[in-house]
C-alpha cells in the first residue's frame, strides 16, 4: 500500500474507479478541484457487520484490528459496527442473553455502532433497558431514522450520530437502519417508533457534523446489497439510493445486513463496503487527510479476513479469548439439562455406507428433517392450513439418539442460528423449488451431492419419477390432501438460509414478500420441544417415487411405489432409513371419487418397493371419469395419492383372484407386524424397528375378487384435467395441473 497519496481532488477520478487507493473529492471545498492536497494524517477504520454473538471467532476477527493499533497507535484507529451486534446467536453466546458477546465488544474498543434489527429481536425496550445499561457507556448505538412517533425525536437511548476524536481529527459516525424494519422484527416490539429514509437522515446528520466542525464524516448504514456483488448497479430499491444518493458530506460509507463482501464507491467516489458476517472479516479503509486545508485526499479500502492465528499475546486479545472460554464452559453446563424425551430415535438418514445418523446422507428423507420442518409449520404457520414448513437436509447438523433430550443435543441440531423467514410463492414456483432438490453446477454437470431430499411439513405430500426429464420429475403435490394450485400463493417458512436460496434452490430465492421474524431457530426449536413433552417422530414417508401404466380403456392401472430408479440420484423408497424406522409390509389401495372411497386392491410391501394391479370395479357408484386413486401403508402411516382417470365397466367385469398373502420377513425382537388388511377399515400396523432398507422387486398383487366401499373425506375431490397421452407414447403418473408433461400423461382429475 502506498506510504503516500498525493492526487488531484476531483470526483469525476473517484467515481471511475474503485476499491484499490484513490484521491478522495473535498467536500469541505468543493471548488478548489484544482489545489494540490498533501495528507499529513493517515488514520485506519475498521467495520464489521452482523457479529450476533459469534464469540467463538471474536480473537480471530479483532486480532488485525490490534495489530493495526500498534502499527500505527491507538490514537489513528477507529472500530465501527453497521449493527446486529447480538440476536440469532451460537449457543455459546445465545444461552446466556448475548452479555458474553457485549463484553467481547466492549474489550475490543468498539467506538460506534449503527443499530440493526437482530439488536431488536427481542423488542426496543430490550436494547433500551438492557443491552445498552449493560454496554454503560462504551460506545453509542446509533438510528439517525429511528424516531418516537408521538414526538419526532431521535428515540432514546439511540444517537443519531456521535462525534470521536482520533489525533486531533474530529470524526463524526451516523448510523441509520434499513427502512424495512417493520418486516423483519415483532411490530409489538417497535410499536411507539417511526423509521424514516435512511439516506435522507443520514445526508440531514452528516450535514449537520460539517456544519459543526466535523474533519471526516463516516456513514454506518443497517442495510446493503443482497444480489450479485460484482457490481452496486443494480441493486435493490432498498440499497441503490444509498450508492447514488447518499451526499458528498459522507466521506467513508460501511454497510451491515446480508454478510455478502463487497468494496464499491458511491456515486460521489466515497467507499462503500460490507464484510462478511459471523466474525468472518473487516471492511477496512485508510484515509489521507489534508490538516491545513481540511480535506481527505485520499482512501484506500480493503476486505480483511479474521486472522488465521490469533495474536492471542495481545492483552486486548487475551481478555477477548477469556471472556469467550468462561462463556462456552457456561454454555456447556447448561447445555446438560434435560428439557424431553423420546418415544424412540428422532435422526438423520443413513445408508449402507453411513449409519451414523450425522450429516452426511443428505440425500433421503428423515424424521428429524421433517420434525424441524413442522416445526416451522406449527411456529411460524399455525392459523394456516396452507402455510409449508421446510428443511434444508445441510441444516439438520445432529440426531437425537437418546431418549432423554438436552438442552446441548437440541442446540446441536440447529447450530447456526438462522433466524425464522417466511416468503409467499406460486403453486408453480414451489413444484420448480422440489425440482431444484436434483442439482447440476454451474456448467450443466452433476455435483457430488445431486441430490438434496428437502424436510417437509406434515401437511405436504408428492411423488416424483427421476426417469423423467430433468425439471420435469415432480408427478404430483398434495397439501393437506387436495393438489396444489400452480396459480395460487403459498406461504413458506424455514431458516434465512433456506428461504434465501441456499444450497441453490433459487426458486425460493425468488418468493414474494418476505419477512424474517427475529426469531432465532435454536430458542423456537427448544421451545417447540418442551411444549410436546414426549417427542414422537412421523415414519410417515412424504415424498415417494411412483411409476404407472393405465390401460387405454382407463378400466385397469398399474402402479409401482418406492422402487428409486436404478443409477439415479434419489435412492429412497417407500421406507425411511432414520433409525427405528418402520419397515412397511403391505399397502391398501383406494379409488376415492364423489365422497366415495372403494378399496380396490392390497399388496404387500418388500425392501420398501411394491407394485399394485387393480381393476376398476362397476359397482359400488363410481362413474367414469375423474378419481384418486389413494395408497395406504398401515405400518408407517404414509399416503401416496395419485390422479387418474377411470372408466365404469357397463357390465361387471370379473376381477382376478387374490393370491395367498405373502408372508413377511420376521420383525425385529419386541415388535409385531400385521398383515395386508382386507377391508376398507383398516388398523395401523404396530410399528417395526427397520434397518437401511434394501430396494427389490416386489410381488405384484392382482385387484381383489370384491371392492369395498368407504365413504371418502372431501380433501380429495376436485376436477383438474391434463391432456391426454398421444398414441403409442407409455402413461405415468400426472402432475399437479399445469406442470410441464412428459410424453404419455393420461387425463386425471384431482
Amino acid at each position: 500500500m502506498r506510504t503516500a497519496l498525493i492526487a488531484v481532488c476531483t470526483a469525476a477520478l473517484l467515481a471511475a474507479t474503485a476499491g484499490t487507493a484513490q484521491a478522495a473529492p473535498s467536500p469541505s471545498d468543493p471548488s478548489s478541484t484544482t489545489s494540490i492536497c498533501t495528507p499529513d494524517r493517515t488514520l485506519s477504520m475498521f467495520s464489521f457487520n452482523g457479529f450476533q454473538g459469534h464469540i467463538g471467532n471474536a480473537a480471530a476477527l479483532f486480532t488485525p484490528v490490534v495489530r493495526e493499533r500498534t502499527s500505527v497507535g491507538d490514537s489513528n484507529v477507529l472500530l465501527l459496527s453497521a449493527g446486529d451486534n447480538v440476536g440469532g446467536s451460537p449457543f455459546e453466546s445465545a444461552t446466556q442473553e448475548d452479555l458474553p458477546a457485549l463484553d467481547i465488544l466492549k474489550v475490543a474498543g468498539v467506538d460506534a455502532s449503527a443499530v440493526g434489527n437482530h439488536d431488536l429481536d427481542r423488542g426496543f425496550s430490550d436494547l433500551r433497558d438492557r443491552i445498552v445499561p449493560h454496554i454503560d457507556g462504551d460506545f453509542p448505538y446509533l438510528g439517525a431514522n429511528v424516531r418516537k412517533t408521538s414526538t419526532g425525536t431521535i428515540a432514546s437511548p439511540l444517537s443519531a450520530s456521535t462525534i470521536i476524536n482520533r489525533g486531533g481529527l474530529k470524526i463524526g459516525v451516523v448510523g441509520a437502519i434499513t427502512k424495512n424494519l417493520s418486516s423483519l422484527v415483532a411490530s409489538a416490539g417497535i410499536s411507539g417508533l417511526e423509521i424514516s429514509d435512511p439516506v435522507a437522515a443520514v445526508n440531514a446528520e452528516a450535514a449537520m457534523l460539517k456544519k459543526n466542525g466535523a474533519d471526516i464524516v463516516v456513514a454506518a448504514y443497517h442495510e446493503a446489497a443482497g444480489g450479485d456483488t460484482a457490481s452496486p448497479s443494480p441493486q435493490s430499491t432498498d440499497f441503490s439510493p444509498i450508492v447514488e444518493k447518499t451526499s458528498r458530506d459522507v466521506d467513508v460509507v460501511f454497510t451491515g445486513h446480508t454478510g455478502r463482501q463487497y468494496s464499491w464507491r458511491t456515486r460521489t467516489g466515497a467507499p462503500l463496503m460490507q464484510a462478511e458476517s459471523a466474525g468472518a472479516g473487516l471492511a477496512k479503509v485508510r484515509i489521507g487527510y489534508d490538516s491545513a486545508r481540511r480535506k481527505v485526499c485520499s482512501t484506500s479500502d480493503s476486505l480483511v479476513p479474521a486472522a488465521s492465528r490469533v495474536q492471542s499475546s495481545n492483552p486486548t486479545i487475551s481478555a477477548i479469548q477469556r471472556l469467550a472460554d468462561d462463556a462456552a464452559r457456561q454454555a456447556d453446563a447448561l447445555g446438560q439439562r434435560r428439557i424431553s424425551t423420546t418415544s424412540s430415535p428422532v435422526t438423520t438418514a443413513a445408508d449402507s455406507t453411513d449409519t451414523s445418523y450425522g450429516n452426511e446422507v443428505r440425500n433421503r428423507e428423515s424424521t428429524l428433517s421433517n420434525m424441524v420442518a413442522q416445526m416451522y409449520k406449527d411456529t411460524l404457520g399455525r392459523n394456516d392450513p396452507n402455510f409449508i414448513g421446510l428443511q434444508n437436509p445441510g441444516g439438520t447438523r445432529a440426531s437425537l439418539l437418546n431418549r432423554q433430550v438436552t438442552y446441548k443435543e437440541a442446540a446441536q441440531v440447529l447450530p447456526f442460528a438462522n433466524t425464522l423467514a417466511t416468503k409467499k410463492v406460486t403453486g408453480d414456483q414451489f413444484r420448480r423449488m422440489l425440482e431444484q432438490q436434483w442439482r447440476t453446477d454451474s456448467g450443466g454437470g452433476t455435483p457430488s451431492r445431486a441430490y438434496l431430499q428437502l424436510g417437509m411439513s406434515s401437511n405436504v405430500t408428492y411423488t416424483y419419477d427421476e426417469s423423467r426429464t430433468l425439471g420435469r420429475r415432480i408427478t404430483s403435490i398434495w397439501l393437506n390432501g387436495r393438489p396444489v394450485d400452480p396459480k395460487g400463493t403459498y406461504t413458506i417458512g424455514s431458516g434465512t438460509f433456506l428461504i434465501d436460496g441456499g444450497d441453490d434452490f433459487t426458486e425460493l430465492a425468488k418468493g414474494a414478500r418476505p419477512v424474517d421474524t427475529g426469531k432465532v431457530d435454536l430458542e423456537s426449536w427448544v421451545s417447540w420441544i418442551r411444549t410436546r413433552g414426549t417427542l414422537e417422530p412421523s415414519f410417515a414417508k412424504q415424498a415417494v417415487p411412483v411409476t404407472s401404466s393405465v390401460a387405454g380403456d382407463g378400466r385397469s392401472a398399474t402402479f409401482t411405489l418406492g422402487m428409486p430408479r436404478t443409477g439415479g440420484a434419489a435412492p429412497d423408497t417407500v421406507d425411511l432409513t432414520s433409525r427405528e424406522a418402520v419397515r412397511n409390509r403391505s399397502v391398501t389401495a383406494y379409488l376415492v371419487q364423489n365422497g366415495r372411497k372403494v378399496k380396490v386392491a392390497s399388496a404387500p410391501v418388500t425392501g420398501g418397493t411394491s407394485t399394485v394391479t387393480f381393476a376398476v370395479p362397476a359397482e359400488h357408484g363410481l362413474t367414469s371419469g375423474d378419481a384418486v386413486v389413494r395408497f395406504e401403508f398401515p405400518g408407517s402411516g404414509t399416503v401416496v395419492r395419485s390422479q387418474i382417470r377411470i372408466t365404469v365397466p357397463t357390465d361387471p367385469v370379473p376381477a382376478a383372484p387374490v393370491p395367498p398373502s405373502t408372508t413377511p420377513s420376521p420383525a425385529p425382537t419386541g415388535t409385531q407386524t400385521s398383515p395386508a388388511p382386507t377391508s376398507t377399515q383398516t388398523s395401523p400396523a404396530p410399528p417395526d424397528a427397520a434397518t437401511d432398507p434394501v430396494p427389490a422387486n416386489a410381488t405384484t398383487s392382482p385387484a381383489p375378487t370384491s371392492a369395498a366401499t368407504d365413504p371418502a373425506s372431501p380433501d380429495e375431490s376436485g376436477d383438474v384435467t391434463s391432456p391426454e397421452p398421444k398414441p403409442g407414447e407409455p402413461t405415468g403418473p400426472v402432475p399437479v395441473a399445469g406442470v410441464p408433461q412428459d410424453s404419455g400423461t393420461p387425463a386425471t382429475a384431482a
